[in-house]
């Protein structure tokens, strides 16, 4: 059923339990079609868009010329015909295998098994026969066939029914971490907890879901649960499963069908990433307007001698001449334009992508780009950008999970303007020895406490102070101030409450799964020091305290407000089951959070906020710790309001949007004057080989820039031990701090333009926060005139480094560059979902597959394991690639205009006669046989310099850059180098030594022959 009802348009309604659900036949199958081409629309799409191509339909107009006796030198027999059908029947071919794997996958699909309630029992069905409205069974590691509402999950404890499942999410978003649903509390609440009394209660509660219009935000889900006899509840995404996800940890689930087929959000969201295309190939279009223009002036100046040659000496009245040409100048004009067709290879095309193909196997095949420890090598997933990659000029690169290994470790804290933790990191070493502050000798490093014991792999504590393990052991009464004792196990029992960790059981073993790295460390650090996070059952916490003894402590979850790259910060309310007390537990940025904080504790901030500032120094990132306690009166008249906001369609879809809504006010109204507990301070270690990949890349001529949402302290840091910056670079920083309006901000940046660094040979960097980048990426003239004097330091500048930076700010900086820099090539790299907007904005992406998922990798052109593959990426094959293709068509175009300029001179020595002097099957030999294999070889393996020598001297990349080996003087020399040898053809023919006697029409069958053997021996 291919038809939308108008009701669909806006929000929908899915009628349960009640005579009313026959209104749900009106909306489409769960039938998915992601296949281009079907047995019926294929012999008639596939030629249409081959032949619709500029090249093949120029060739498609020769052929008829071909067979149009007036015009044609071939005998009336279309020989460019069969040269064109095999390279249209090949690429036809591609698309085909192409498709059948998309057909196999949509089969596969569609005729997948499902549980589906018929007549009250489950019945085995195909995907296919699901519809709007049903009710599914699914169990636990099943894929999710359709965008279901949670109606009933298994319930392991009758007596404590948690109505609550898991799912992963890996084929959906790329992520590898599993997501705790919900059932709505009124389904929990009236169904029960046997799958007997779920399915006989829920046959006795009709009611309707209103949900939203089909969309492709996999993040949210608005709609309104009305279920008879019970107020209206909201629902959010925690209370859908959506098509492709796959149960977890879960026997079954009963889910009602609300999406199907193309109205769920995978395939909603399954658009076509954006086109891109090389440089090289745009070029080649402008390059073959220019030569057909050529072979058009060289038609009129042919048909015109021709006319001369007719009235000067009467060609038609001689008949060895005759071949072809009349007295009518258009039809001359044709029949040259037949003749020299040749001028644009019917092979260029198919020659490039077959290379680029080669070329896209051998990067893959690299041992050089391959991760042992992953077991992971490189991926090209764009083949026809394997030669862009030798041209980048800006790399933009993200920080976490891509120069970092976004392996989380808890180091550092700072708890009651207390600092915990000792040693530093490699960041902060590179940082003291750059300042001059590292003491020379290793043995007096250690035992001033500069370097912090082993780290611990992979594990996500790596802790050492003494101190705060003793004050959390010790009884309150004992030791330090109560007050100190007791806000250290407030600040770890915050931890393990502040959270959206869940836990898996598979196999009798206990995991949790976080949906960011920073979580499970913070967890895995109360854990560490105590406060071990055991279980989340339906809306309650219990959490394990080891600190006194051993004691169980239940918390039930009230609320979560969501962190949001707007927001920046997460909340949970939380109800001790014990006192009864409301507590609301906040953490998130600095930025955000310390101006929420309650008066009278600017002392404890000071101290904080040093402590963090040193945390940054040594490249740690961090996160404020605030709690608030809230009375009863207070959180139950919020709660009313919050609720009311949040069953309301029309604010949920502005939260999700991001736009100014009741949700977002009320959450501000409740996060303020916040109790400060303290900081946090997790290491993300450097990759290892960054500061060698990127000190060779600015060696290559490749300008860096570093976009995270660090603090600014930690972004610098960073860029100092990856090489980004060193001590003699001349920095330049803008922030909101140092430069509160536009016009400073521009007359910073035109000033530092004027300027020269204060040592010779040293380089110009510039810092730049979000905030900063807020304002100058405004639209307006005032903004324009900043941009452009931003765009002129960066030019200047061999590193730049924006900091606190959002996800749309990353894209805008690239598109920024790629508009408003003239010859810029960009490339973007990162290695999460946040990134993908970043990678699809640049002309290449590449996605690292790391711990973040595969979002950004699939969204990329290529997929490396670690940012040091990017040096051989470009250093190595970019560069490569991108010589070997520039010298693939310069010799396509060489050899073709070689070959028609020598028939367009023969055409001087016989009055323009449109005589030639070669065999037709010689002619189509020489472009499909003789000079296609040998340049195809070269441009798939040729080395000017070995692979270690570019290695070694980043330098040669630079020529890349300059468009050395393919601009308009190289092209020119090539059709000038071209001229000589296609003249010379022509003259040593006319000396072949033939026989005296030259009969009518005899000529010819000795002539060519020998003519054509002489184009082999030129």
């Amino acid at each position: 059923m291919f038809w939308r009802r108008a009701e669909d348009l806006n929000h929908r309604h899915v009628h349960f339990s009640s005579a009313r659900h026959v209104e749900n036949a009106g909306f489409c199958s769960n039938k998915i079609t992601t296949s281009l081409y079907t047995w019926w629309s294929g012999p008639v799409k596939l030629p249409w868009e081959e032949f619709s191509r500029a090249s093949n339909f120029y060739f498609v107009i020769v052929s008829a010329l071909q067979v149009w006796p007036a015009t044609s030198n071939t005998g009336s027999v279309p020989t460019s015909l069969p040269a064109l059908l095999l390279v249209v029947a090949v690429s036809i071919v591609l698309k085909i295998q192409e498709d059948r794997l998309r057909h196999r996958s949509d089969r596969k699909a569609n005729t997948a098994f499902c549980r589906r309630m018929i007549d009250g029992e489950f019945v085995d069905s195909v995907w296919t026969d699901v519809q709007v409205g049903d009710v599914l069974k699914i169990c636990n590691r099943e894929n999710i066939p359709a965008d279901v509402v949670l109606v009933a999950s298994h319930e392991p404890d009758i007596d404590a029914p948690r109505g609550a499942c898991h799912v992963e999410t890996m084929q959906l978003d790329g992520e590898t971490n599993l997501k705790g649903k919900m059932v709505p509390s009124v389904f929990s609440n009236a169904l029960g907890a046997s799958l007997e009394l779920q399915l006989a209660n829920f046959a006795k509660l009709p009611g309707h879901v209103e949900v939203e219009a089909p969309n492709a935000s996999t993040n949210t889900f608005n709609g309104m649960l009305h279920v008879q006899g019970y107020p209206p509840a909201p629902l959010s995404i925690t209370n859908v499963l959506l098509r492709g996800s796959t149960l977890r940890n879960t026997d079954y689930v009963l889910g009602l069908v609300v999406n199907t087929g193309r109205d769920t959000k995978v395939m909603q969201g399954a658009r076509k990433p954006p086109s891109k295309e090389s440089s090289i190939y745009h070029s080649i279009q402008l390059m073959m307007v220019g030569i057909v223009i050529l072979l058009i002036i060289l038609c009129l100046a042919a048909s015109a001698g021709t006319e001369s040659a007719y009235s000067a000496i009467g060609l038609d009245s001689h008949w060895y001449l005759q071949d072809g040409t009349s007295n009518n100048f258009f039809l001359n004009t044709l029949y040259f334009f037949t003749l020299l067709s040749s001028f644009v290879s019917v092979t260029l095309n198919a020659s490039i992508a077959l290379v680029q193909k080669v070329i896209a196997q051998f990067m893959q095949w690299s041992l050089d780009m391959y991760d042992q420890d992953s077991d992971t090598a490189a991926t090209v997933r764009t083949a026809s950008l394997v030669d862009e990659l030798g041209i980048i000029t800006h790399v933009f690169s993200d920080k976490t999970g891509t120069l970092t290994q976004n392996v989380m470790q808890f180091r550092k804290a700072s708890i009651n303007g207390v600092s915990y933790g000792r040693g530093t990191t490699e960041i902060g070493l590179a940082r003291l020895k750059r300042l001059g502050e590292l003491p020379t000798d290793e043995v007096e490093a250690l035992e001033a406490g500069l370097v912090c014991k082993a780290g611990a792999g992979k594990e996500l504590v790596n802790f050492d102070d003494p101190a705060l393990d003793e004050i959390l052991r010790k009884p309150l009464q004992v030791g330090l101030p109560s007050t100190q004792e007791a806000c250290c196990r407030e600040f770890f029992l915050h931890l393990a409450l502040c959270h959206t960790v869940v836990t898996e059981i598979f196999e009798g073993k206990t995991t949790l799964s976080a949906s960011s790295p920073d979580e499970a460390a913070l967890v895995s650090a109360a854990q560490h020091f105590g406060f071990e996070f055991v279980d989340r059952h339906h809306d309650t916490v219990t959490v394990r305290d080891t600190t006194q003894g051993e004691r169980l402590l239940r918390y039930d979850v009230l609320d979560v407000l969501e962190f949001t790259s707007a927001r920046r910060r997460m909340s949970v309310i939380v109800r001790n089951c014990d006192t009864r007390a409301i507590s609301l537990l906040c953490k998130g940025a600095d930025s955000v959070m310390l101006p929420l904080l309650a008066p009278d504790q600017d002392e404890l901030k000071l101290r904080t906020e040093q402590h963090m500032i040193d945390h940054s120094n040594d490249g740690l990132r961090t996160l404020v710790i605030t709690s608030k306690e809230l009375n009863e009166e207070t959180y139950l008249a919020w709660s009313r309001e919050y609720r009311r906001a949040t069953s309301d369609i029309l604010e949920l879809e502005r939260n999700a949007r991001e736009e100014p809504n009741k949700i977002d006010q009320l959450c501000n109204e409740l996060e303020t004057r916040l109790k400060l507990l303290g900081s946090t301070a997790l290491e993300d270690k450097l990759q290892v080989g960054v500061p060698a990949c990127i000190a060779d890349l600015v060696r290559g001529g490749i300008a860096t820039w570093v976009l995270t949402g660090d603090k600014e302290e930690t972004a610098i840091n960073i860029a100092f031990a990856c090489q980004l910056l060193d001590a003699e670079t001349d920095l330049l920083v803008i922030s909101r701090r140092n430069h509160s309006t536009l016009e400073s901000m521009r007359a910073a940046l035109q000033n530092g333009c004027q300027t020269h660094p204060n040592k010779e040979g040293a380089r110009k960097g510039l810092v730049v926060d979000g905030d900063a980048l807020e304002l100058l990426m405004k639209t307006g003239t005032e903004q324009a005139g900043a941009q452009l004097a931003f765009l002129h330091y960066t030019q200047q500048c061999a590193a730049v480094v924006a900091c606190r930076c959002a996800p749309t700010q990353k894209a805008e900086l690239v598109k920024l560059v790629r508009r408003n820099v003239r010859g810029a090539a960009t490339l973007s790299i990162g290695d999460g979902a946040n990134d993908v907007a970043m990678i699809q904005a640049a002309h290449v992406g590449v996605g690292i597959s790391g711990q973040e998922g595969m979002q950004a990798v699939n969204a990329a052109d290529f997929a490396i394991a670690q940012f040091r593959f990017l040096r051989e990426l470009l250093l190595v094959h970019g560069r490569n690639n991108y010589r070997r293709l520039s010298v693939l068509v310069y010799y396509i175009f060489y050899k073709n205009v070689m070959m028609v300029l020598s028939v367009y001179w023969f055409n001087t020595y016989n009055a323009f006669s449109g005589s030639k002097w070669n065999l037709e099957v010689g002619y189509q030999l020489y472009n499909a046989l003789f000079t296609l294999f040998p340049i195809l070889w070269i441009a798939m393996t040729d080395r000017d310099v070995s692979d270690e020598n570019s290695r070694v001297l980043p330098q040669l990349y630079q020529l890349g850059i300059r468009r050395h080996y393919f601009n308009a003087w190289a092209a020119t020399r090539w059709v000038l180098q071209v001229t000589a040898p296609a003249a010379r053809i022509p003259g040593g023919i006319s000396c072949l030594p033939l026989h005296p006697r030259m009969l009518p029409h005899g000529g010819e069958r000795v002539l060519r022959p020998a003519a054509s053997l002489y184009i082999a021996f030129p």
